[in-house]
């Protein structure tokens, strides 16, 4: 693990490159360009207000719902581009990914920073509305590079995972389809925690809140929604809002390595189909 983190710290300039590159890609042609970062979750998060809070009058008792939402749709977002766009990326360079001596890890991680730097945009508008609703932010948002750099690590390592088995099974990317959907209907992002703990048993609840997206959400709306920090750590516990996304994050980071270190050598020979 060690040497291949000493490796991007070597190759950093590479890898600058290679965001940069995704990011001209991405915003040379659209008229708005990288106004779109921002943009576009707003208005998913607007047509989930209507939706939810305005047609099925949902209610979250935790925080305001526009917040509640803002800050799930946000960061799901990120985390959602992130894989999507990073599970076809050594298919989609082959050509650079098959070059001598290429460290192939750098082309999905460089699609997952390329995602966080347009999050950036929409974690400033979650702040300017937290800011204008709740006149102020609680003092967890000191946490929220922590907090980001958590979810980082989560999304490259599931990244790379996902990027070298799709070079080997092109099925992969709708089974990855299929579970980001199936995990977003298990991650409260629209509906309370307090509503999933009163429809169920205390056991199936526990299984729950084990999900590390849950407490991630819940981490990100600690730092935006002021008091929201001890509700939801009255609701699930330190173990499911802190201890469980770090452990993941650890756990995902040293088994993405070992599974890279396992297939590096025979990357290019399916990336030569």
């Amino acid at each position: 693990m060690f040497n291949i983190i000493k490796e991007i710290s070597l190759r950093r300039n590479l890898l600058r490159e290679l965001v940069v590159k995704d990011l001209k890609v991405r915003y040379r042609r659209p008229i708005l360009g990288f106004f779109w970062a921002f943009l576009t979750p707003v208005l998913i998060a607007v047509v989930f207000y209507i939706v939810f809070s305005i047609i099925l009058k949902v209610k979250t008792p935790e925080a305001p719902f526009s917040l509640y939402l803002m800050s799930a749709v946000f960061s799901w977002r990120f985390f959602q581009d992130s894989l999507m766009s990073s599970a076809s990326s050594l298919v989609d360079n082959k050509n650079l990914a098959r070059e001598s001596g290429f460290a192939h890890y750098l082309i999905p991680l460089s699609v997952v920073l390329a995602n966080a730097i347009n999050f950036l945009p929409s974690l400033a508008a979650l702040m300017i509305t937290a800011l204008f609703i709740l006149k102020g932010l609680p003092v967890f948002i000191l946490f929220l590079p922590v907090i980001l750099a958590v979810h980082l690590i989560i999304a490259a390592g599931l990244s790379l995972i996902f990027s070298i088995l799709y070079v080997k099974w092109r099925d992969t990317k709708y089974i990855l389809e299929a579970i980001l959907m199936g995990l977003f209907y298990l991650t409260p992002t629209f509906y309370s925690i307090d509503l999933v703990k009163s429809s169920f048993s205390p056991w199936i609840f526990y299984l729950y809140i084990l999900n590390p997206f849950v407490g991630i959400l819940g981490l990100y709306r600690s730092t935006f929604i002021k008091g929201f920090f001890p509700v939801i750590k009255g609701e699930i516990g330190l173990l499911s809002l802190v201890v469980i996304p770090a452990a993941f994050a650890i756990v995902l980071l040293l088994a993405s390595f070992y599974f890279y270190k396992r297939n590096k050598n025979n990357i290019n020979d399916y990336l030569s189909y």
